[in-house]
């Protein structure tokens, strides 16, 4: 089994050479990588060989990557609305057999097999938009796992930003938004850590822990009006500042399937 560091060695090496380089370099490699943290969350769900992962709105496909260097007999399969291809290719290109990636709409899932566990690493800002679609959106959860599957969701929330924050980034996404900036990937919402565990409990998740995760990284002035598209801010920020890619912290729920 490779160790942490071996994993992000390999990667790497695997893409330096190819269109993909810039994902491995400078500060998109701070993101890609994030110090192994992918690879030591999976650590709660207990993965066994055999086992299949589903990872809902897996964008470029790092999580089920990551893992399945580190988790060689374990299955993932990766659905993303818009970058399922280039996750195909990336693992492709490392090397990668033990996972698959599919276009698909987590919100109009049609996963025939059941899996063992399911994993929304910063995506569910990406997916839901409001209640009706989180619900949904773990209703359709619920239907695919085997009992007593877990489900691992990592999020930034409203609660991870610090106060001060917490208000001006709402105002820069909804004016983002307005301005029809918001497609794919980039649609993205910051919702509320109380919101989202209401609506597991209400579909009958048992909770099993929940911690956070504080990250060193913060952005500036000039990465934030890059990140948005903006030629100036409505408003004077912080010098540190953070958004829904780079957070200053997020938060990480376990939950268990509980009835059949």
């Amino acid at each position: 089994m490779s160790t942490i560091r071996t994993i992000g060695e390999t990667i790497k090496e695997k893409l330096k050479s190819t269109k993909f380089a810039n994902h491995v370099t400078n500060q998109n490699w701070e993101y890609v990588w994030m110090d192994g943290f992918r690879i030591v969350v999976s650590e709660m769900l207990d993965l066994k060989p055999g086992d299949k992962v589903l990872d809902i709105g897996c964008g470029d496909g790092w999580f089920s990557i990551q893992n399945a260097l580190k988790y060689p007999s374990v299955n993932f399969i990766g659905i993303d609305l818009f970058e399922a291809r280039e996750a195909e290719e990336i693992s492709r290109l490392i090397g990668v057999k033990n996972c698959k990636f599919y276009e698909m709409d987590a919100l109009n899932m049609h996963i025939k097999e059941k899996v063992d566990h399911i994993v929304l690493f910063m995506a569910l800002g990406n997916i839901c938009e409001k209640y009706s679609d989180i619900e949904r959106l773990f209703r359709n959860c619920w239907k695919i796992m085997r009992s007593k599957a877990k489900l691992l969701i990592v999020e930034p929330f409203e609660e991870d930003f610090p106060r001060e924050i917490r208000r001006k980034l709402k105002s820069l996404y909804e004016l983002y938004r307005k301005k029809g900036r918001s497609y794919g990937e980039e649609k993205e919402t910051i919702l509320s850590r109380k919101t989202v565990l209401m609506a597991l409990e209400n579909i009958g998740f048992k909770i099993l822990k929940i911690t956070q995760r504080s990250f060193r990284w913060y952005m500036s002035e000039e990465e934030v009006m890059k990140y948005f598209g903006f030629k100036e801010l409505p408003f004077k920020i912080p010098k540190k500042f953070w958004v829904f890619d780079k957070p200053k912290q997020v938060t990480i729920i376990i939950g268990r399937k509980t009835r059949t």
